[in-house]
């Protein structure tokens, strides 16, 4: 409805035109309807009695109606082109406006794929439909209409006969309608598919090929190419069989008329001008007849895409703008979480009841174990979403009554989901900054830790960024992120796992970076590596939704609960400056249960058997499926535990960091492994395998008792 009153607006916005190509319509499709009618008076009062005079002023009104048809038909031409452009161009514009006011969970539930077909296919559909098909339904429906008044005023009869098989070449195509929308909603949601295929093909390619997924890729595509062809191939013959129907009853109506007009002339009932006018008249009619038959599977297909487009234009914003939103002109002086509730479903709760306060200036971190709700509330900090419950206020301000240039102006977020523009360095730090300087953006990278790499490149700040950052490492898109918020001066700088992409060395410079922030910006911190947490002003400390614990690192560390936990799992390892190699202490090990209650001695024999392996972003630890003979300590990195589900595919279930282990079982039992471990970001592991660990187990046959035991209870 909305798609059809945009449209109707056009044309009433641009009267003067719409008139026009209805004027230039009426002139040509009067001319066409006249020109054949001629034929009965050429006939009967020209040729037959010969009658010259008569022939000449027949002939020349015939070329008068011509001249003015033709220019009736540059006009409407001219006139459908500006209307039809005008139209389109809105609602691409209408569209293309309307994504970019979406809130998350919008692009959440839409595809990339499922976006860029409403842009292409669907679009051109929908061009189609205003340019080509509407205008021809006009001028086809008005040329029958006044075709059969003209049949009727020659011969009544055979009027009555063209119509009834008119009506029957028009509804004989309805029989076929539905099938005809299901297989187009059909085929448009296979080519949305493959769409989506391509984009991750394309954006993936680097993974694909370093893990050797190119087979699975191709089967991939090539089934659903496959499933296009079928279904492609449907479309193409339902739409065939609802044309050639009209032709195939027009082919007979044609006959019948010339068999029910020769006996009219030969009783005497019709004149020989009479018949050839009509006839003459019918085939026009008669066409028209079946070129509107012909439009309907062009106004289904339109259909769909008008459905699919309004679908989109129809979803509004989850986090819309107050009608008078206000504007953060002063220095807010506390952002605060007021007992907020908020789930990303309706069945599902991130957060309950959370408050906390963060005083203007202060360097404050969020920190616990993995969904524990840490990043929600920053998203909300950001108002990416609004809570279900309370509300995040700006000093006594609800931000859902600030403006979204405000807000955005004042607050930056950062997360490890870094995005670059298809354009170069520069360009991507300075976005519509437009009067920094050189000098700006130098300060702003130096202080990312990216400015000397950026000075290696052969182009330097004019390197072009291709695959959106593709081509640049993790490291170096997360610190021209950095360096990009930084120029944008935020009162409030949000930051989401910023180092998690970063060497040890890297994140040890931004870490200090962030205490160089520290009031001149207020900082909020999210991050499972407390290491770069325990230097904070104010920690909050998250664990299923809520707020366990908070205080400064000292005074957290005093009283021995989640924090501290926490932080003695992630400690005990020593890591080199490129991240690549690794080991573990003894007493590290000690806090394992089935390495418990060893001498140290022991441990430090065991750590020594513990061998350093790196993955990248997207490589799999493990494979469900795969012989088990390995056990894993996560040092450093971020690790997906996917299973396939019947019905779903492979999804995630858990989420493993820092200090994390798996696979213990694989060191006792010789069963597959039940699940995929995957790296969502470059990670380093310790492992040991079964062989070392039954030489260990020989020795200290405690360790195997403890670990059966530990099994035995989990199962």
């Amino acid at each position: 409805m909305q798609l059809t009153t945009m449209i109707l607006s056009q044309l009433w916005k641009h009267k003067l035109w719409t008139v026009l190509f209805l004027l230039a319509l009426v002139l040509e499709v009067a001319y066409a309807v006249a020109a054949p009618y001629s034929l009965k008076f050429i006939m009967d009062e020209a040729l037959i009695p010969r009658n010259m005079e008569v022939f000449l002023l027949i002939l020349g009104i015939l070329l008068i109606g011509g001249t003015i048809s033709v220019v009736a038909n540059l006009l409407g031409d001219y006139s459908l082109g500006i209307l039809s452009g005008n139209t389109i161009r809105t609602l691409r514009a209408k569209l293309f406006s309307h994504l970019q006011k979406q809130s998350l969970p919008f692009f959440q539930q839409y595809r990339i794929g499922d976006l860029t077909t409403r842009f292409s296919s669907d679009m051109s559909s929908i061009e189609g439909l205003v340019r080509l098909t509407s205008p021809s339904l006009l001028k086809e429906s008005f040329s029958v209409v006044l075709g059969l008044t003209a049949l009727f005023l020659l011969e009544w009869r055979l009027a009555l006969a063209l119509l009834a098989a008119s009506l029957l070449m028009m509804l004989a195509p309805k029989l076929l309608q539905k099938r005809a929308e299901a297989a187009t909603i059909a085929y448009r949601d296979a080519q949305a598919g493959f769409s989506n295929t391509v984009d991750e093909m394309i954006k993936g390619h680097r993974t694909i090929k370093g893990l050797h997924q190119q087979e699975r890729f191709t089967t991939r595509g090539g089934s659903d190419i496959k499933g296009l062809f079928t279904l492609g191939f449907r479309l193409h013959m339902t739409s065939s069989l609802m044309e050639r129907i009209p032709l195939a009853i027009m082919l007979l109506t044609n006959g019948g008329l010339i068999g029910l007009g020769g006996y009219l002339i030969f009783r005497e009932m019709m004149s020989i001008g009479d018949f050839m006018a009509f006839f003459t008249l019918s085939l026009t009619v008669a066409q028209g007849g079946a070129n509107l038959s012909y439009l309907i599977p062009d106004f289904i297909d339109s259909g769909v895409s008008f459905r699919r487009v309004g679908e989109v234009l129809e979803v509004e914003p989850t986090v819309p703008e107050a009608g008078n939103a206000k504007t953060l002109q002063q220095e807010v002086g506390t952002f605060r979480l007021n007992q907020v509730t908020f789930g990303y479903s309706d069945t599902t709760t991130q957060l309950r009841n959370v408050s906390l306060d963060i005083p203007s200036g202060s360097y404050v971190a969020f920190v616990g174990s993995s969904g524990s709700g840490k990043s929600t509330a920053l998203q909300l900090l950001a108002r990416f979403y609004d809570p279900r419950e309370g509300a995040v206020m700006a000093d006594n301000l609800d931000l859902r009554t600030i403006s979204e240039v405000s807000l955005r102006r004042y607050v930056t977020l950062v997360t490890q989901e870094t995005f670059l523009f298809n354009t170069t360095i520069r360009d991507n730090l300075v976005l519509d900054q437009s009067g920094l300087t050189d000098e700006e953006l130098r300060v702003a990278a130096e202080k990312a830790k990216i400015h000397a790499v950026i000075e290696r490149w052969p182009d330097g700040y004019d390197t072009k960024v291709h695959h959106e950052g593709g081509t640049l490492s993790g490291g170096e898109r997360q610190r021209l992120a950095i360096a990009r918020a930084l120029l944008r001066k935020p009162r409030l700088l949000l930051l989401d796992e910023v180092t998690s992409a970063l060497d040890p060395a890297t994140e040890a410079d931004i870490n200090k970076l962030l205490l160089e922030l520290r009031g001149a910006h207020t900082l909020v911190s999210v991050t499972h590596r407390l290491d770069s947490a325990a230097q904070a002003d104010l920690i909050f400390v998250f664990d299923q939704g809520v707020v366990v614990e908070s205080g400064s690192h000292p005074e957290l560390m005093e009283r021995g609960g989640v924090y501290r936990g926490l932080w003695d799992k992630q400690h005990g390892f020593r890591l080199s400056e490129d991240g690549r190699h690794a080991a573990v202490q003894g007493e590290r090990l000690s806090k394992l249960a089935f390495f418990s209650g060893l001498e140290s001695d022991a441990l430090e024999e065991i750590a020594a058997h513990f061998a350093t392996e790196t993955f990248k972003a997207g490589e799999d630890v493990v494979t469900e499926g795969e012989e088990g003979d390995k056990f894993y300590i996560i040092v450093r990195g971020r690790f997906e535990v996917r299973k396939e589900i019947e019905g779903q595919g492979e999804i995630t279930v858990a989420v493993l960091q820092d200090g994390d282990h798996f696979g213990e079982i694989a060191l006792l039992r010789d069963i597959p492994r039940t699940a995929t471990v995957r790296a969502s970001a470059s990670g380093t592991v310790l492992s040991m395998n079964r062989e070392s660990f039954l030489g260990i187990t020989a020795r200290y046959p405690q360790i195997r008792s403890v670990l059966e035991q530990s099994l035995l209870e989990r199962s």
